[in-house]
């Protein structure tokens, strides 16, 4: 993992302006930290920081990469993979002086990165297509400031402190703030898969945005050939994992299920040497089938012969870590499962690995979770012949909803609303639910850019499609791959917690053709015979032994519904109800109390909501009210 920012226009030619440079690369130093490069334009008009994190005993500092004629200067965050095994960013510079963004088609990279174009005086960043590296800015009359990581551009004296409200709602009911908004005003977050250009005084809403590469792009014809779909699964699978190789020590996270247990028994095939596995349980819960894994992880690790190592948490250890994580991920998600993620990383950064490959992507585009199914099964049986009734009548049985069924009045208030069916997997609160928790002034600063906007902006590329006829699981995993979820929720948990560390993830299932591909195989044999993930499973049979293959999944699972009911409701008390934006009245203190109380009476699950708003509030503070 290495790090970029820079500045261009105004904010370039300030007295001070390598001084400032210098301040974002120093909070930069964990995720790059065997070095730094500054560049700057002859002109003045733009100026570059680059650190460097060594992955590989042969590698040498890239630096930033200026194009022969001296037009186009590049600082990079990530790598090409190449099929000879070479990891660089040249082929990145070529290909868009020859092209723009459209010529990153085709390469198996990872990458966020920053171009300089001297003549055109434009500055273009970029994200990889799934987005394992992320790449910031904010953007005035005055120039542009970018960076890997938010917490670069806050070093900047421009760049000011203060939340977004629309980000802050969005927040509350996916977990995560839908990219271009994060939290922070005025700080946007380059989309996955695409490219914003700025000129030297151009503010964040004249910014203009390409998308490069989608998952919807050049839907494959479907076939009713399982052997088709599966080898080239396999194909490209092995490929990836290949690719991402380094030569030396690696890790790899192992949860003892298909997606990590696949990628650690290739790795160890294709000479990986020392492999080392890494899984985490909490103590309390050892023996809980619901939550451990340690079991499987240990038998994938001896049929890989890796280094294996796995670490049980104590609940002390695991409330202690909460604020670690938080402090890591100024791009906040609510995912419980980052306390774990974290002391998993910091395991392989004690062992002195420098690259971790991970499982991530797999589940969503291959369909891993049941849920998934059970949804989409609701769609067809219910939904569906609910929307062919007449609008009135949806109405009515929307506004009778909290009288008669009221675990179904967002379905049926959506029903009424033609909205859709599908948001998110995993949602906090439900968008009708909201003026329940944010006081009644946000909630109406909010109406002209409700959650809702979001998922009718995924829908209409969607239907723009080559699948908007195919299965509603197209449109269900292709939601779910958005930064409103995997995205953001999933990839910036592990981009921070990593560059936190000082590591590099590597996610195989993130591989643009690899991903591309499974995203297109057809439904049925996403889900089949009973087993979710149906292909995949088949195309790794002689990888992994059938009892691992063929088991109920689980992963990095995090036992939050236990916890708040007992130590972690009592230590999260009086962050929910006294703090951050409780106490500047933007949560409702009665809400959040009455929640927490139901919850620890055990009388239902409030965990995710629970979570959402502990979290939120530790982040205000940290980064909203410190100045540090």
């Amino acid at each position: 993992m290495s790090a970029i920012c820079g500045v261009i226009g105004n904010y370039a030619r300030r007295p001070t302006a390598e001084a400032e440079l210098s301040a974002m690369l120093d909070a930069l130093a964990p995720r790059g930290p065997d070095g730094a490069t500054t560049w700057h334009a002859p002109d003045g008009a733009a100026r570059f920081g680059f650190r460097w994190l060594r992955t590989r005993p042969d590698e040498h500092n890239p630096g930033i990469a200026v194009s022969g004629d001296g037009n186009l200067a590049m600082a990079c965050d990530g790598h090409v993979f190449g099929d000879d095994g070479t990891q660089s960013v040249a082929p990145l510079l070529e290909r868009f002086a020859a092209r723009g963004p459209e010529g990153w088609r085709g390469l198996d990279a990872q990458f966020g990165l920053a171009i300089w174009d001297r003549r055109r005086g434009r500055l273009t960043l970029a994200r990889d297509p799934l987005g394992v590296r992320f790449v910031y800015y904010w953007s005035s009359s005055d120039g542009a400031i970018f960076a890997s990581e938010i917490k670069a551009l806050l070093r900047h004296p421009a760049v000011t402190r203060g939340h977004d409200e629309i980000a802050l709602v969005h927040y509350l009911v996916f977990l995560t703030t839908p990219g271009p908004r994060t939290l922070f005003a005025g700080i946007r977050r380059v989309p996955a898969g695409g490219a914003v250009e700025l000129g030297p005084s151009q503010g964040a809403g004249e910014a203009t945005e390409q998308r490069w590469w989608d998952l919807l792009d050049n839907a494959v014809d479907e076939r009713d050939d399982e052997k088709y779909y599966v080898n080239r699964t396999r194909e490209l699978h092995q490929a990836a994992v290949r690719r991402r190789t380094v030569a030396g020590p690696i890790g790899a996270l192992l949860s003892g299920g298909n997606d990590s247990s696949s990628n650690v028994v290739l790795l160890s095939r294709q000479g990986a040497s020392p492999l080392h596995t890494f899984t985490v349980g909490l103590a309390d819960f050892e023996g809980d089938s619901k939550y451990n894994d340690l079991h499987y992880a240990r038998q994938v690790a001896e049929y890989a012969k890796s280094q294996h190592h796995e670490s049980l948490l104590s609940t002390d250890e695991f409330l202690n870590i909460i604020p670690q994580t938080v402090e890591a991920q100024d791009d906040l998600v609510s995912e419980p499962s980052s306390v774990f993620l974290f002391h998993a990383l910091r395991m392989a950064k004690d062992q002195g690995l420098k690259v971790v490959v991970t499982g991530e992507a797999n589940d969503e585009l291959c369909c891993g979770h049941g849920g998934m199914v059970a949804i989409r099964d609701g769609y067809k049986a219910r939904w569906q012949p609910l929307m062919r009734l007449p609008r009135p009548v949806r109405g009515a049985a929307a506004a009778l909803a909290p009288l008669v069924t009221p675990g179904r009045s967002d379905v049926l208030r959506r029903a009424a609303d033609d909205g859709e069916y599908f948001w998110s997997y995993e949602v906090a609160w439900a968008q009708s639910l909201l003026p329940s928790v944010i006081s009644p002034e946000l909630w109406a600063r909010c109406q002209a850019e409700l959650p809702e906007t979001i998922v009718a902006r995924n829908r209409r590329r969607f239907d723009a499609s080559g699948h908007a006829k195919r299965d509603y699981l197209d449109y269900m995993i292709y939601a779910m791959m958005m930064d409103n979820y995997f995205g953001n929720l999933m990839l910036s948990k592990l981009d921070l917690l990593c560059s936190r560390l000082g590591l590099e993830p590597r996610c195989p299932f993130t591989e643009p053709a690899y991903a591309h591909w499974v995203y297109n195989v057809p439904a049925a044999f996403k889900s089949r015979d009973g087993w979710v993930k149906y292909f995949f499973k088949k195309s790794i049979e002689g990888v992994l032994p059938h009892d691992i293959i063929y088991r109920p999944k689980q992963g990095f699972r995090t036992p939050a519904q236990e916890l708040f009911a007992g130590r972690l409701g009592t230590w999260a008390r009086p962050v929910l109800l006294e703090t951050g934006f409780t106490r500047l009245g933007l949560l409702r203190r009665d809400t959040l109390a009455a929640l927490l109380d139901a919850h620890q009476r055990r009388e239902r699950d409030h965990s995710t909501k629970l979570w959402t708003a502990m979290v939120l509030n530790l982040w205000h503070t940290r980064y909203i009210e410190s100045k540090a």
